[in-house]
């Protein structure tokens, strides 16, 4: 789910079919945003299927984004769906000045200082700007974060493509904006099919995550100040609203208009909400 120009999310449902949901907020921002959301409080999902492990990165926060880079900031956050036995993640490093990255990237020992979390199904981490990171291979996340595309690849394990090119790397804009002391932890969270909890994951400034386990039925709301996002983790359900109902897939994400008002989700599954709260 993006407005981001980099990639504009297309509305699924007949009502609003091929039109693009950033034309819908446009027409009625306030309907769609809420009274106290602007564009400014738009958030961006994404699927990760890492096959392999993927790059280490940092992304850089809001003023050096806005002013290197014409973005915003990037804070953004992983829910694992699914993870292969020994699957593990990069979040953070052990490094505590610059000087020591350079070396370690000299004499080949940057792999000794990244700091590996093992993952599981059901794990939530939030992975703040300033953080080195990386997916490892045989994991599947959804992220949820800003409305931002700027990543500054850090290192890519001296990979090369068949003509034996290795794929740029952005050193200096990762040591400007890399965050040496953020080493974030892991939130567990199982799944048991027949036990209803909503829980909150993560609640900054920029947005909100929380899950609910429905176990059947889960009733909620929007309150007309904020937009909340729905993402299916788990197995197929319905999503029950004044004027219709929609059924709603693993791994489909659905945009809650902020005038919605009340809505069910009927069927034992877990929603991730995902929402900016103000």
């Amino acid at each position: 789910m993006s407005v981001h120009p980099y990639a504009q999310s297309t509305v699924k449902n007949p009502q609003y079919h091929g039109q693009k949901l950033k034309d819908l907020i446009e027409k009625d921002p306030e309907g769609m945003l809420g009274k106290k959301c602007t564009e400014m409080d738009l958030i961006r999902l994404a699927y990760l299927d890492a096959k392999d492990s993927l790059s280490v990165q940092v992304h850089p926060d809001e003023a050096y984004a806005v002013k290197n880079e014409n973005d915003h900031g990037k804070t953004e956050s992983w829910y694992i769906l699914e993870a292969e036995p020994g699957a593990t993640l990069v979040a953070g490093s052990d490094f505590t000045d610059k000087e020591q990255i350079r070396q370690s990237l000299k004499d080949h020992t940057i792999m000794s200082h990244l700091r590996n979390v093992p993952v599981a199904a059901g794990d939530f981490i939030c992975i703040e700007a300033g953080t080195l990171h990386a997916l490892g291979a045989g994991i599947l996340a959804i992220e949820v974060g800003t409305n931002s595309n700027t990543t500054y690849r850090f290192y890519d394990y001296e990979r090369k493509d068949d003509k034996g090119n290795e794929r740029p790397l952005h050193l200096e804009k990762s040591l400007d904006v890399v965050n040496l002391a953020s080493r974030p932890e892991v939130i567990h969270s199982p799944y048991h099919a027949d036990m209803a909890q909503k829980k909150t994951l993560l609640k900054r400034k920029e947005f909100t995550v929380e899950l609910a386990d429905t176990a059947g039925s889960y009733v909620s709301s929007t309150d007309g100040n904020s937009y909340q996002v729905l993402s299916n983790m788990q197995a197929e359900c319905l999503l029950k609203y004044e004027g219709g109902t929609m059924p709603l897939h693993f791994t489909e994400t659905v945009f809650l208009p902020a005038a919605l008002g009340k809505y069910e989700i009927i069927g034992s599954t877990r929603i991730l909400i995902s929402s900016v709260q103000k």
